[in-house]
Order: C-alpha cells, then structure tokens, then sequence
C-alpha cells in the first residue's frame, strides 16, 4: 500500500467518525426528549397512565387528622372522614378510590411510626398528648 492510499483511509476513517459522532449526539438528544415527555405527566402530579398521584400535601393528612381525631377511631373510620374531608368520598371512580384509601393507609403507618399518632390497645387510632 501507497502513502496515498494509507492518508485516503485515515480521512476516509475520520470522516466516519464524524458522522458516527453527528448520529450518537442525535440519538442522544431523541433520548433525552422522549424522557423528559414521559416524565411530564408525572412531574405535573397528572394521572395519565403510570403518573403519580399526590393525594396528601406535605404535612396535610396529620392535619386533618387532628381536626378529625376528636375521640379514638378505627382506622377505616379515620379513612372514610379522611375521604369526606378531602371531598373524594363522591368524586373518584371505584379504582381511584381503592389507591386513596391505600395511600391513606400507609400515611396514617407511617404517622404511627414516627409516632406523630397512637394505636391504643383496642387498635383504635389516637391522638398523642404532646401532638
């Protein structure tokens, strides 16, 4: 092979690293795109199709619950007030219902282990006394 033929290969091969380069960057940008669309539902707190809900602000189901928590109640009781508080006892449909009153559930666990409210014995849901 000629010197001329060895530098019309280099070129050749630099020019295809180039345009490889040109692809990758697109692929990259198509890729950062379609991520930030399918995360656009969920960042506006939508419910398309595997968005999240944020059924509570921060801070708003101990809240209500110490309006609601006038006596001790039964944890479906305190979800059901929980539900006509936030006014979705009428509003959602069957499915979303069944997700709030899990996610009521698991906050009122939670509520419970950082010890913010009480279970007493009967299993009844109370305030504490220094909340």
């Amino acid at each position: 092979m000629s010197t001329e033929q060895v530098l019309a290969l280099f070129r050749r091969r630099d020019e295809l690293l180039e345009s490889l380069a040109d692809i990758n960057s697109r692929i990259v940008r198509a890729t950062l795109d379609l991520g930030k669309a399918a995360r656009a539902p969920a960042a506006r707190g939508g419910t398309g199709k595997g968005g999240r809900r944020k059924w509570f602000e921060r801070g708003e189901m101990l809240t209500l619950t110490k309006k609601l928590l006038v006596k001790p109640m039964a944890q479906a009781d305190l979800v059901r007030a929980l539900s006509n508080a936030k006014g979705y006892d009428k509003s959602l449909a069957a499915e979303d219902r069944t997700r709030f009153q899990s996610a009521c559930y698991q906050a009122i666990a939670a509520a419970i282990e950082a010890k913010r409210i009480l279970r007493d014995r009967q299993g009844k849901i109370a305030l504490r006394k220094s909340a």
